[in-house]
């Protein structure tokens, strides 16, 4: 074997190099292997067309922790962010669209166009309310082991508590913003966040949880002295360079901190003995040597191809192969010879506020539901459901002047097609994709310039991300808690002695806040403390 290490990290998705970050910055001699040329896993900036750089994957990151940027040292690190004034844009079918404000006051002027009547209002806030008194009741904190449904359950006492409870978890999304809202267009705001990434429509049980996952982020942050108020993401932050930039600090910090970080070094197996790590061995021969390996790949593929039934136990075994991906996602990037212009933008000031913040289409509940009905029929919808970023917007070096690179994630795409297949489909993806678009962007057959696509397939040929999906498994109830992802390896810790889990996949999710990395070192070290006292 080659030189030997404290620790392995596999993989440097932003949860890999957190983990690498912190245990660099505690004195470990730590190698972080990564399988592309380029580190960031999904958190990556990429030049996608020749001359036009940007967000080739993951788009946002609004749930970046405060308190690991700061101990991480990422500004030190070269990491700047724009603070765009609007939150976030949905774009509607008539024209119209809601620009999200994180100023209440502005935000509920906007409300009044959509709303019917002040019943839509106070609905819109009851929304906010229900999800936020049933955070704080939950007494979660994503930094803790996670507990049990049951145990979770249990905290919610009265008949009102435990209808909020159970409505969120069992019930539909749609049921809950129906009831409480009137427009199609409020409706269709919330809607559109509850059944991101998820392979799940409006109308399917348990498709509300995942509006939670922000005020329990807040409760999290608040447990711990910090804090990030942002009602459903009302507040955006974009990093100067795309979201790479922001994995690009974290590694620079690991370096600077005694890290080893490998591209192009794709591991093939996690090696075990008598049920202990003792290194990786790499697709192209070579070998490394730790006693402690922490995985930032898809939790399945490492506990069913990383490692095997005699290292984790076949119980386990076959409940990691029973997780459900069922990925549901597309990438399409455009470069725009050009600045777009939004139909719904009233004069130039508009316009380029909506170019700099998140954008979706989402038209209704009902245009979101028949995405999942014909995705779940092995099709995808002629009416894509986007969201989209402009990098360029606000760093006008990732591209040639006076154009832009628009990144575009589209959901309700299955990655298993019940006609055909992906080569043959892709490129009548794209064409959709910009139709969609054209609606809302009336110039933009004449400034494009060029159209990538990634299929659900491409995103698993390219990044690893098992059928596509860029959760490592939908964030639902009964894949939550401590069965996220399995029940036995929820706290970051498998079976196999020195065998750490980290990333998305694992609890709490919540992608792009670097928490499962910090939790991920904070067991290796609370592990070590135990070994050495």
């Amino acid at each position: 074997m080659e030189q030997a290490y404290d620790v392995i990290v596999v993989g440097t998705g932003h949860s890999g190099l957190v983990a690498t970050g912190y245990l660099a910055r505690a004195g470990l001699r730590v190698l972080a292997l990564e399988r592309r040329d380029i580190v960031g896993g999904t958190c990556v900036t990429e030049e996608i067309f020749p001359g036009y750089r940007g967000s080739s994957v993951a788009n946002a990151s609004h749930s970046l922790d405060p308190r690991i940027a700061r101990e991480l040292e990422l500004e030190k690190h070269g990491l700047r962010f724009a603070h765009p004034p609007l939150g976030s844009l949905t774009l509607f079918e008539d024209g119209r669209a809601l620009p999200a404000w994180p100023d209440r006051a502005k935000r509920r002027a906007v409300m009044e166009q959509f709303a019917h009547g002040d019943a839509d209002l106070d609905g819109y806030a009851s929304v906010i309310g229900l999800y936020a008194s049933v955070a704080r009741q939950m007494k979660v904190s994503f930094y803790d082991p996670p507990p049990s449904f049951a145990e979770v359950a249990a905290r919610f006492t009265t008949p009102r508590q435990r209808r909020d409870f159970e409505s969120i978890m069992f019930g539909p999304v749609a049921d809950i913003l129906e009831e409480r809202l009137s427009s199609p267009q409020l409706q269709a705001f919330f809607a559109g966040t509850a059944v991101a990434t998820n392979f799940v429509g409006p109308r399917t049980p348990g498709s509300g949880y995942l509006l939670l996952q922000r005020p329990l982020w807040e409760e999290s942050l608040r447990s711990v002295g910090s804090h990030d108020d942002n009602e459903l993401m009302m507040r955006n932050a974009a990093p100067m360079g795309g979201i790479g930039a922001i994995t690009g600090a974290m590694a620079e910090s690991a370096r600077a901190h005694g890290a080893t970080i490998l591209t192009g070094a794709e591991v093939e197996r996690i090696l075990c003995e008598d049920q202990r790590v003792v290194g990786v061995a790499l697709r192209d021969g070579r070998e490394f040597r730790a006693p402690r390996v922490v995985s930032n790949a898809n939790p399945k593929l490492t506990l069913t191809e990383l490692v095997g039934p005699e290292d984790i136990g076949p119980e386990l075994y076959d409940l990691a192969r029973a997780v459900s991906m069922k990925g549901t996602s597309a990438k399409v990037h455009l470069a725009l010879d050009g600045t777009p212009r939004f139909a719904a933008a009233r004069d130039e000031e508009e316009n380029r506020l909506f170019l700099g913040t998140n954008f979706r289409i989402a038209a209704s509940i009902d245009v979101l539901q028949n995405a999942y009905n014909e995705a779940v029929l092995g099709r995808w919808s002629r009416r894509p459901t986007v969201t989209a970023m402009i990098d360029s917007a606000h760093d006008p070096s990732l591209t040639p002047p006076g154009c832009h690179f628009v990144s575009i994630s589209v959901r309700g795409v299955p990655y298993h097609l019940a006609e055909g297949t992906w080569d043959e489909q892709r490129d009548d993806l794209g064409k959709a994709v910009v139709g969609t678009l054209e609606q809302h962007i009336p110039n933009l057959s004449e400034i494009l310039a060029g159209v990538h696509v990634y299929s659900p397939l491409d995103l698993e040929r390219e990044f690893a991300l098992v059928e596509g999906n860029g959760a490592h498994g939908d964030i639902v109830p009964g894949h939550i808690f401590d069965s996220r992802p399995i029940p036995g390896c929820a706290d970051y810790r498998t079976p196999v002695e020195g065998l750490y889990l980290t990333g998305v996949g694992n609890w709490p999710g919540n992608f792009m806040s670097g928490v499962t990395g910090y939790n991920a070192s904070d067991r290796v070290l609370a592990d070590l403390r135990r070994t050495t006292d």
